[in-house]
């Protein structure tokens, strides 16, 4: 008997992406699945056209799109909380309206989900474009990894949130989490299951001149990105993982501190970071030197590599 097709529901947000949604959405159209799959189009009070855009979608494919056009403006993360909250399907996928997919991403995803009911979530590698679609990097260079939540905590944020597929039960984690920071959903997964990741690139990704999140935030971005951290309980996990994942935050100040030419950042984090950690302070400080070595030797070995090939390709997340 053949088995019944699983409901999968795709939640984008989009606010003045005018330039970028119909690619976006017409690439959620063309996945070719057994699945029945509906497109829920959180459409943030834009003001460029992307609202017309994103209606003539809607009116070409009454059963598969769904508009919901916000007013007054709801801010990225409210949108998507509220889509989330709506979306009833098996699995759950989520798109910001300035990336997209490539071809066969969701059947992978949906394969992946179906055969291994431990798994809380799947992601994909996704490539890197510009602002006109040139083809610059990947995201990270990861090949098909299993993640838990330890190995979560030790990298820090690697994953790519626009190439996520969930299940249903997850959509716990965006009423559990009132911030606006990825890392946090994704350690909420872990906790839940293991994540995986489609070492393919099957999403393409906007990046923007500032690069990373925590590399070009502000304090406020950081805060939370703290607060994700401290969001582990700490019966789940070990002390040695719990510093590690300490040291990984210092070594992100660390090199944002270099960038921007700021020691401020240092000497306001490191206090912070050895209070809260489990080990001593010495052993702290060294794993977040080893950390900083690693992360210098690798970008150092991609630089080469660069220089060699004779092209700029740009890993954004070198682990």
């Amino acid at each position: 008997m053949k088995s019944v097709p699983v409901k999968v529901t795709i939640c984008i947000v989009t606010c003045n992406q005018r330039g970028y949604i119909s690619e976006c959405i017409q690439s959620v159209l063309d996945q070719v699945v057994d699945a029945s799959v509906s497109i829920l189009i959180g459409d943030d009070a834009s003001e460029d056209g992307t609202s017309d855009i994103v209606a003539k979608f809607a009116a070409e494919h009454p059963e598969k799109v769904t508009h919901l056009l916000r007013s007054p403006r709801m801010g990225a993360f409210a949108n998507m909380r509220d889509l989330i909250a709506r979306a009833d399907g098996d699995f759950i996928a989520r798109l910001d309206g300035d990336d997209h997919w490539l071809p066969g991403k969701l059947e992978k995803q949906i394969a992946y989900l179906r055969h291994h009911p431990d798994c809380a979530a799947v992601y994909t590698n996704a490539l890197t474009v510009d602002e006109a679609g040139n083809h610059v990097g990947l995201f990270n260079d990861i090949r098909d990894r299993t993640i838990d939540l330890a190995s979560m905590l030790r990298n820090g944020n690697f994953l790519n949130n626009s190439s996520v597929l969930f299940r249903h039960s997850g959509k716990q984690a965006w009423s559990e989490c009132n911030t606006q920071i990825d890392y946090r959903i994704h350690l909420w997964q872990a906790r839940h299951g293991y994540l995986a990741l489609i070492g393919e690139p099957l999403t393409a990704y906007r990046v923007n001149a500032a690069g990373s999140m925590l590399a070009g935030s502000n304090d406020r971005v950081r805060d939370l990105y703290w607060e994700a951290i401290l969001s582990v309980p700490r019966n789940r996990i070990s002390d040695a993982d719990f510093t590690a994942g300490l040291a990984n935050f210092l070594r992100m100040i660390t090199f944002r501190s270099i960038r921007t030419r700021n020691p401020e950042l240092l000497r306001k984090w490191i206090p912070v970071v050895i209070a809260h950690s489990p080990c001593s302070r010495s052993r702290t400080l060294w794993l977040a030197m080893l950390a900083v070595a690693k992360t210098a030797l690798r970008l150092t070995y991609l630089g080469i590599r660069r220089t060699f090939q004779g092209r700029r390709y740009r890993i954004l997340h070198p682990c």
